[in-house]
């Protein structure tokens, strides 16, 4: 059977198309990445499991300062060691972060993580970060009820940034 040349298609096809440079543009390629944006520059990560840890550890590498919390001591020693801050809870990492991000194994977790004693939401009625991205595996009506929970709370510091508005609609 005769070989297609799927490597002379797939250059052919970058070619036509423009495929390499709209990857480029995207971020998808192995030139250094440009600077965070300053309304973005501290990311609070929470879980780091095994999609977690390489999650922070990307962000780390892009130039973001994070801060990482996990129930499990040896997850944050690891992270500890080399000199990235370890926070004891969510809401400790929520007060020092401009985004936080959650990665969590399942919807007791993330419950437990925004709405527990210690949780994101617990900061009296105000939240700190601008931007919360729950990445973890939850039924819908987990991030339902997050969402309704987290519409009762205010933003502690309203900030200024001229961002497209899209409605999500779970």
């Amino acid at each position: 059977m005769g070989g297609v040349g799927w490597r002379r298609l797939g250059s052919k096809l970058r070619q036509r198309w423009g495929w390499e440079s709209r990857l480029r543009a995207r971020g998808f390629s192995s030139a250094p990445a440009a600077p965070p944006p300053p309304h973005m520059e501290s990311v609070g990560f929470i879980g780091l499991g095994n999609m977690g840890s390489h999650m922070a550890r990307n962000l780390v590498r892009a130039g973001y300062r994070v801060s990482v919390h996990d129930i499990n001591e040896d997850a944050m020693n690891k992270f500890s060691d080399d000199g990235i801050p370890t926070k004891r809870s969510p809401l400790e990492v929520s007060e020092s972060s401009d985004v936080v991000i959650t990665m969590l194994p399942s919807s007791a977790h993330v419950l437990d993580v925004y709405s527990g004693g210690n949780g994101l939401l617990g900061n009296g009625g105000h939240l700190g970060p601008w931007l919360y991205i729950d990445s973890s595996t939850v039924d819908p009506q987990t991030s339902r009820t997050i969402s309704t929970d987290m519409s009762r709370c205010s933003l502690k510091e309203r900030k200024g940034y001229d961002l497209p508005s899209y409605r999500i609609t779970i």
